[in-house]
C-alpha cells in the first residue's frame, strides 16, 4: 500500500497564494520602476493590505527581494535545461547556440527578472550566497554540460589557452568544489559565455544598441557563432 502524500491545509494554501500575489506585484513595480525603487508599502497598498500584513509574509525587502532572485534564476535554469535535455542528441555546437538563443528570449519575455538578476544593484541589499549561489549556479548547468561535450569530442583542450593566473585557478576551482564539480576551465569559459551574451543583452534590454540595428537579433546569432568558432580553435 503507498503511502499517502501530505496535504497542504487551507491555511497554508492561502499563506502560499497571499505570496504569490505579493510577489506578482513586485514584479510589476520592478518591470514599471525599476528594482531599486521597489517598496514594500507601494506593494502592500496596491494589495490592500496593511504594511504590517505584509510583513508577515515577508519580514522584510531583503525576504522579499530575495525570495524574487531565486524564482528569476530558476525560471532561466528551467528554460535553459529543458533547451538542453530537447536537443539533447544533436552536436554540441547546435546545442550552445540554441542555449544563447534561449537565454535571449527568456530575457526578452522576462525583462523584469532579467534585471533583477543581472542589472544594477538594489540599494541596501546584499545577496545571501549562502541562499541563491547554488541556484545561481544551476542556471550554469546546461552550458556546462555543453561544454563538457565538447572537450569530450575532442574540440576543446583543457586548460585553456592563456593559463589561468594561480590566484584565478584557485578562485574557480573553489567554485567548482562548491557546485559545479568540473574542470576550472570549463567553468571559466562557461561563465564567460555568460556575461557575453548577458552583456548584449543588456544593452538590448536598455534600447542602448546603435540605431543602426533595428534589434539584436542577428548581432546576437554572429557573436553565437563566434562563440563556438573559439572553442573549436581552442
Amino acid at each position: 500500500m503507498s503511502e499517502k502524500k501530505p496535504t497542504i491545509g487551507r491555511r497554508e494554501r492561502l499563506q502560499q497564494m497571499t505570496k504569490e500575489e505579493i510577489k506578482d506585484a513586485a514584479w510589476i513595480q520592478i518591470h514599471t520602476n525599476g528594482a531599486s525603487a521597489l517598496s514594500l508599502r507601494g506593494i502592500a497598498s496596491s494589495l490592500g493590505l496593511s504594511a504590517p500584513a505584509l510583513y508577515r509574509y515577508f519580514p522584510s525587502k531583503q525576504e522579499l527581494v530575495t525570495a524574487l532572485i531565486l524564482d528569476a534564476f530558476d525560471s532561466l535554469r528551467v528554460a535553459l535545461d529543458a533547451t538542453a535535455q530537447r536537443l539533447q542528441s544533436l552536436p554540441w555546437q547546435t546545442r550552445l547556440r540554441e542555449l544563447g538563443l534561449t537565454y535571449r528570449r527568456w530575457a526578452l519575455e522576462q525583462p523584469a527578472s532579467f534585471r533583477l538578476i543581472f542589472g544594477e544593484p538594489i540599494n541596501d541589499y546584499e545577496a545571501p550566497w549562502e541562499r541563491t549561489m547554488q541556484i545561481a549556479g544551476a542556471s550554469l548547468t546546461a552550458l556546462i554540460g555543453t561544454i563538457e561535450d565538447a572537450r569530450a569530442c575532442g574540440d576543446l583542450q583543457v586548460p585553456v589557452q592563456p593559463v589561468a593566473s594561480p590566484g584565478l585557478h584557485a578562485a574557480l576551482q573553489a567554485w567548482s568544489d562548491a557546485i559545479h564539480h568540473v574542470h576550472p576551465d570549463i567553468l571559466y569559459l562557461a561563465f564567460t559565455i555568460a556575461t557575453r551574451v548577458q552583456g548584449l543583452m543588456m544593452l538590448e534590454l536598455g534600447h542602448q544598441l546603435p540605431p543602426f540595428f533595428p534589434n539584436g537579433d542577428e548581432l546576437f546569432a554572429r557573436e553565437l557563432d563566434r562563440i563556438v568558432l573559439e572553442i573549436e580553435r581552442r
